[in-house]
């Protein structure tokens, strides 16, 4: 099922739900907060989602902290992770950076340079000297 035909089976079965078009469904669709003002529906929805974790971090509280009960004190630990990172206080995981330092290439000598344009005239490559000596052939 590609991505048009389950969007638009989704925007069908909500006209069906609601008893209207699948325009009117579209029309409201394009009205939704994060359309008209996508900064304040995002600034709402986080101070919704933060109310919630509140309510949920009072309910395990007492039980984690007085009753000792260890699965409260993990559901405690989750919201407190999970307010962390809505709040961008978790650093991103899984970011490696690896820096790679490549050697500069060596320069070209005039005499490697004079040396190839030979090599190209004649048609052939000639050996590279091996010592230092840059007019010793070997």
């Amino acid at each position: 099922m590609d991505h048009d035909e389950l969007v638009n089976k989704r925007v069908a079965q909500i006209a069906r739900d609601h008893g209207c078009t699948v325009d009117q469904v579209n029309a409201a669709l394009d009205r939704h907060p994060i359309e008209l003002d996508r900064d304040q529906f995002l600034r709402r929805t986080l101070a919704l989602e933060l109310i919630e974790l509140d309510a949920l971090q009072q309910a395990f509280r007492a039980k984690a902290l007085e009753d000792r009960d260890v699965g409260s004190g993990l559901l405690l630990l989750k919201v407190a992770e999970r307010r962390a990172t809505l709040l961008g206080m978790n650093a991103p995981q899984g970011h490696a950076v690896q820096i790679i330092q490549h050697e500069p290439a060596a320069a070209q000598t005039s005499t490697d340079k004079i040396r190839a344009a030979i090599d190209r005239i004649r048609g052939k490559s000639l050996p590279k000297p091996e010592s230092g000596d840059p007019d010793k052939l070997s």
